[in-house]
């Protein structure tokens, strides 16, 4: 496989559909638990943080464009330290894929009830791992259809459930600065996934000024949807039912009915769609670590496929050890809460302040020499006749 085989439009649809799901079903929960009618603010800022997020992400990719995963970070802090920040992410990232597989299962349990979890479980692992085993290429083929099919089906679904909204009324004034920024806090594990951006950086063709807003696109996107979803819920069930429901956007889906759609029950499509995504989107993470995890071991990251049999089965283990939602959402606030502002927001922007410091880059497109403007034919020529005169 060459380098630079994906397109801008699967490079942006793979990097957005590598997060969300981990806390995607009950994150409007979440953000009414902690900051009340205040909550709509904290949504807001933690998706404006995901732009950020991807847009340094995007940046610190095109300084070093034909590093993958492990490879900048050895080469910024030297090969012990390098290493070791590389290596602290694997566990976390097993975990967080584990989680958004075990919430998906609690999902599908609603109407499979009679299939056993690890029946559900080995099915979309199995299929997981399948697409990562077939690599960058045909996962960026896949994405480009499954997300836009997700977003498009998410966004008119939707739409449709804010209009018959029967609790319009929002706050416009914050009033508690300190419960927002609480929320917001707990809401960051909605773009842990983003770390897989760094490794996709030498698959797609690297553009001055353009390929770092790679990323930004995507993390638009995924913000409209995180914040359409948030008011659906809200202004139809009520704030305090949010709070108190384990997966609000699943009721939502369940207890509203759409009338004159062109299906007759509009959730059952919203949660195809979903289990597709999230089949991706752990695809994406099971090639993502492995290839990690081969770069550490000094392997190229196109042999990658032999540690997939230890990525995957991990994942696989920890989704089934998970016993209640009341426990993954307990490894979900003490464990990746606190983990994702480290390695989604801290270590990225020590990375890429370190590498301005430092002079450190594998690309240099903008310290090369500039281009000269040379004359036009029709400049030289009078100069010519200019000189003949004189």
């Amino acid at each position: 496989m060459n380098k630079a085989t994906l397109s801008k439009y699967q490079a942006i649809a793979l990097s957005s559909s590598s997060y969300l799901p981990v806390m995607f079903w009950f994150y409007p929960s979440v953000a009414v638990h902690y900051a009340l009618l205040d909550a709509q603010w904290a949504v807001l800022a933690v998706v404006l943080i995901g732009v950020w997020v991807n847009w340094m992400h995007g940046k610190f990719n095109d300084r070093f464009p034909n590093m993958t995963g492990a490879d900048p970070a050895i080469l910024l802090f030297g090969k012990p330290l390098g290493k070791l920040i590389v290596i602290s992410y694997m566990p976390v990232y097993i975990l967080f894929v584990a989680l958004s597989l075990y919430f998906t299962i609690s999902l599908m349990k609603y109407f499979f009830p009679h299939t056993p979890r690890y029946i559900l479980g080995a099915a979309m692992m199995l299929v997981s791992w399948r697409g990562a085993w077939c690599g960058i290429e045909t996962l960026g083929r896949t994405a480009a259809i499954v997300h836009p099919l997700t977003f498009a089906g998410i966004i008119a679904a939707f739409t449709a459930i804010l209009f018959q909204a029967k609790h319009p009324m929002i706050p416009l004034t914050m009033a508690s600065p300190k419960a927002t920024a609480i929320a917001t806090y707990h809401l960051l594990p909605l773009y842990l996934g983003v770390d897989l951006i760094l490794i996709l950086s030498p698959y797609y063709a690297h553009k001055n000024k353009v390929s770092v807003w790679y990323p930004v696109y995507g993390s638009i996107a995924s913000a409209i949807i995180v914040l359409l979803v948030f008011f659906s819920i809200v202004m139809n069930l009520g704030w305090s039912p949010v709070e108190r429901l384990a997966y609000p956007v699943q009721v939502v889906i369940q207890l509203i009915r759409m009338r004159g759609f062109l299906v007759e029950r509009l959730g059952i499509v919203i949660i195809i769609l979903s289990v597709a995504f999230t089949t991706l989107f752990i695809s994406n993470h099971i090639w993502g670590i492995s290839t990690t995890i081969a770069r550490i071991f000094g392997q190229s990251d196109h042999k990658f496929k032999p540690f997939t049999f230890f990525t995957a089965p991990c994942v696989y283990t920890i989704s089934m050890i998970v016993q209640s939602t009341v426990e993954a959402r307990s490894l979900v606030y003490n464990i990746l809460t606190p983990v994702t502002w480290l390695l989604v927001v801290i270590i990225p922007t020590v990375k890429l302040v370190t590498s301005y410091v430092r002079n450190i880059r594998t690309d240099d497109r903008e310290e090369g020499p500039k281009q000269i403007k040379q004359p036009s034919r029709r400049y030289r020529r009078l100069q010519r006749r200019a000189k003949g005169r004189v």
